[in-house]
């Protein structure tokens, strides 16, 4: 059966760009600051990474003045963590109400960018992007490199996936949201209407920056500890620290069909971690999940976290759903 199923899925893989989407070929947005001058405050541990650099890539060439300084605050603040157990380099939550930010919480991965690939360029470029969620922005589309706001910082064969600045596109989207003139509020309200999405929610949203993107089957796999074939069965329990957004998650039953890489065996249960959920009372939304559903049918790329709970590869990059005969990417909806 493993080896019928190993035929067929590189049958499948008929593509070696499955996951390029064509959509956000620019920035979009689901909030703005009520005012264009803001200050980051930066953790007094993380004072010698790249933040005001970042930051500053945005106050030189648009009207949004973000300052920095040394300091805490529950507003808008910037701090170095470590964490090997996900796949992203850098990581913003914004509180949105009504479209107004509230907060914003910026965070930098040294687990990766520690690394030495991660030059004193690359990390303003990364810092330079949490920066640009906290401004409002949302990612681009993967083919928009040109973007600082593009969703990965390399690509799987070692090379630069994004631009280390705002691009023309970037700087004109900040400024259409924060004109340098004085408007009224109608204005202003008619203008975030004009880029906002409105099915988005009152809440907390998440934006990682992703630190590799896999472009081909070969990638896909290589970075995968586990690859199978299954069945989502029923949630499974989700913890939830109330406040610390980043590790809210929802998690899902899988019921295992079989399996492409991996020691797993057909009719095995393992537990799916996905960024974001609820703790009843505040719904946390990440920007690269689309959580599973009862009974989807689906094959998956998953990084081991223990012993039976697995993470997707870069979220909804390791997600394919059998949908019309097909298996499709949940992010872009390219077939395998």
């Amino acid at each position: 059966m493993k080896r019928k199923f190993l035929i067929g899925f590189i049958t499948l893989f008929i593509s070696t760009s499955f996951l390029v989407s064509n959509v956000n070929a620019v920035p979009g947005t689901n909030g703005k600051w009520p005012s264009r001058f803001n200050t980051l405050y930066i953790n007094s541990n993380s004072i010698n990474s790249p933040w005001a650099t970042g930051a500053a890539k945005w106050y030189n060439n648009t009207n949004f003045k973000v300052s920095t300084a040394v300091g805490v605050s529950s507003t808008y603040y910037a701090v170095n963590v470590s964490n090997s157990s996900v796949t992203w380099d850098g990581m913003t939550s914004k509180a949105v109400n009504n479209g107004i930010l509230q907060s914003a919480i910026l965070n930098l991965n040294t687990y990766y960018t520690s690394n030495s690939m991660y030059t004193n360029s690359v990390l303003a470029g990364v810092t330079g992007h949490e920066v640009g969620h906290s401004l409002g922005l949302t990612h681009t589309s993967v083919v928009e490199s040109s973007s600082i706001m593009h969703p990965y910082t390399f690509n799987s064969d070692g090379s630069l996936a994004r631009a280390l600045s705002p691009s023309s596109s970037d700087i004109n989207f900040v400024n259409g949201l924060y004109p340098a003139f004085t408007i009224s509020s109608e204005e202003t309200e008619s203008k975030l209407e004009d880029t906002r999405d409105d099915s988005l929610e009152d809440g907390i949203y998440i934006h990682p920056s992703w630190a590799v993107y896999y472009e081909d089957k070969e990638a896909l796999t290589k970075a995968a500890d586990l690859v199978v074939k299954g069945k989502m069965v029923g949630e499974a329990k989700s913890d939830f620290n109330k406040g610390d957004y980043l590790n809210y998650t929802t998690k899902v039953n899988i019921e295992i069909i079989d399996t492409l890489k991996g020691d797993y065996s057909p009719g095995q249960i393992i537990t799916i971690s996905q960024m974001g959920g609820t703790d009843g009372q505040v719904t946390v939304f990440s920007e690269s999940s689309t959580h599973l559903k009862d009974n989807q049918e689906v094959i998956l790329f998953l990084r081991k976290i223990n012993e039976k709970t697995f993470i997707p590869l870069n979220e909804d990059d390791g997600i394919f759903i059998y949908e019309l005969g097909q298996f499709k990417n949940i992010r872009s909806n390219k077939e395998l």
